[in-house]
């Protein structure tokens, strides 16, 4: 039996007058719903504590938490003048906050900020310049990070007049480059002078100081492979066998075919794959430009972070190569690796693989089946929301293998028409369902490998063709290309931008 009226507003002035303003919302909802001429009376207490609420949360500098009673006070619609001033007080705040983040050089908490501001209805004429000159700096440190040093410096002296803000963080963050940039000079003229003289135990340790101030420059990254290799190739080769999958009623399993298919592309020696040797003395002769450039098409060779793979018949997918996968919304200049048509940030969260398994972290907040966190270590078929309703599926189908599939599950999509993201440990596994990453009517695993080369592709005593060249059993897979055979088709291309 529903409660009288009158008992609900005596409830609702008690939690009112007890400080709780929630309880006292949630009661009166329903009468204010039917119209109850006394409910509007006592909204406007339920308002007033709100807002006494909201100020104390101001005093204790928790913004947040004033925001959300403000955003409640003003679904009462009762019309109170103090609720303007509050919304006021707030925005002007919320601006500030973002102009101190940018100045304390934070671009990407900047850029949260503001599509958090934009979120509670705010609009002030400084967040458009705000949100430029932070998504102009993010580039500007990316560029950086890939060795393009020349191309950040111009990118940052043009973010100077777009500021709103003191450029303290920014000179700070020019000097850092500056810096770094001088270091790279020197370091990559020793690894090459290094890497044209043979001397790979010294290019190991000079690609290492290459990479402290250039952490994504590809031809270091090159290099390194090709020295590891060749330094060290004791421990090149080495490898951890899995006993072997034991018969099952005189047939092996799938998920043993999986764990043998795994087993057998780690135990692949890089030369039964390796292409033929650049001539000594072509390497001789090269530049300094010409000889990091041929390193980097021979041994350890450079990824891309990202590629695209279209198996016929099956469906596409994004697959991701670096152990760090950011999330967040696709934008025309967005810098992150899963563009999502959603209601998310620009960088909304960050998907990390590590000996321990994947951790996915985000300053806005995120859902792991249900539970609001900012950071958790994510199980299979866990399902994470982004934003207010942007969810996928976590898959770690092949339990022997560090890679996993995400499965949007809410309707919203990539700017390209992909069923999935594929997050690539070591191998991708193409096989009979549940124990394969794709799905693929195949009697032994297909797999799509790291190695020396890059990748490479291993399908089972079967004759293949990679871009109309003939191959048995495993070959180094180009980016782009095409692997066919008589049971399916596949292609390969690489995502270097933007998708």
């Amino acid at each position: 039996m529903p409660a009288s009226p009158w008992l609900v507003l005596r409830q609702t002035q008690e939690a009112v007058a007890a400080g709780r303003p929630d309880e006292a919302h949630r009661l009166l909802e329903p009468l204010i719903a039917e119209g109850h001429r006394k409910a509007h009376r006592v909204a406007r207490e339920v308002v007033k504590a709100y807002l006494a609420r909201a100020h104390k949360a101001l005093d204790q500098h928790n913004p947040d938490t004033a925001w959300r009673d403000l955003i409640a006070a003003e679904s009462l619609n009762t019309g109170e003048r103090t609720v303007t001033e509050l919304r006021h007080a707030l925005a002007r705040l919320s601006v500030v906050q973002a102009k101190a983040m940018l100045e304390a050089g934070r671009p990407i908490d900047t850029i949260d900020q503001i599509t958090k501001i934009r979120d509670r209805g705010v609009r002030h004429p400084d967040l458009e310049r705000l949100e430029t000159a932070a998504q102009d700096w993010v580039q500007a440190a990316e560029l950086a990070d890939r060795g393009e040093f020349l191309r950040a410096a111009a990118e940052l002296e043009r973010i100077g007049p777009k500021l709103p803000c003191p450029a303290t963080g920014l000179d700070r963050f020019r000097g850092e480059v500056e810096n770094r940039h001088t270091r790279f000079r020197e370091a990559v003229a020793r690894l090459l002078d290094a890497a044209e003289a043979k001397h790979w135990r010294e290019a190991v340790a000079v690609a290492a100081e290459v990479l402290a101030v250039a952490p994504d420059h590809r031809e270091a990254k090159a290099v390194r492979g090709k020295a590891w290799v060749v330094a060290t190739p004791e421990t090149a080769d080495f490898v951890a066998s899995l006993p072997p999958p034991p018969p099952v009623n005189g047939t092996v399993s799938a998920r043993a075919r999986s764990a043998s298919a795994v087993s057998g592309a780690r135990e692949t020696r890089w030369d039964s794959v390796r292409p033929p040797a650049i001539p000594e003395h072509a390497l001789s002769r090269a530049s300094n430009g010409s000889a990091a450039a041929s390193l980097s098409s021979t041994g350890g060779a450079a990824l891309p972070k990202r590629f695209l793979l279209w198996v016929d018949g099956v469906g596409g997918y994004l697959v991701c190569l670096s152990s760090r996968v950011t999330f967040g919304q696709a934008t025309a200049d967005g810098p992150v690796d899963v563009p999502l048509f959603a209601d998310v940030s620009r960088t909304h969260a960050e998907l990390t693989r590590d000996p321990e398994g994947y951790v996915i972290e985000s300053g806005r907040g995120i859902r792991v089946n249900g539970a609001e966190t900012k950071r958790a270590v994510l199980s299979t078929n866990d399902r994470v929301t982004l934003g207010t309703s942007c969810q996928f599926l976590f898959h770690r189908p092949v339990a022997v293998s560090s890679s996993v599939r995400l499965e949007l599950t809410s309707g919203h999509r990539l700017p390209v028409a992909v069923d999935g993201v594929l997050l690539m440990g070591n191998e991708l596994i193409l096989g009979p369902e549940p124990d394969a990453h794709i799905p693929l009517k195949v009697p032994a695993p297909v797999l799509i490998y790291r190695s020396r080369e890059g990748l490479s592709v291993r399908i089972p005593d079967c004759r293949f063709t990679i871009d109309d060249q003939h191959h048995t059993d495993r070959a180094t897979l180009p980016l782009p290309g095409v692997v066919s055979c008589d049971a399916f088709t596949f292609a390969v291309e690489p995502v270097s931008g933007r998708l």
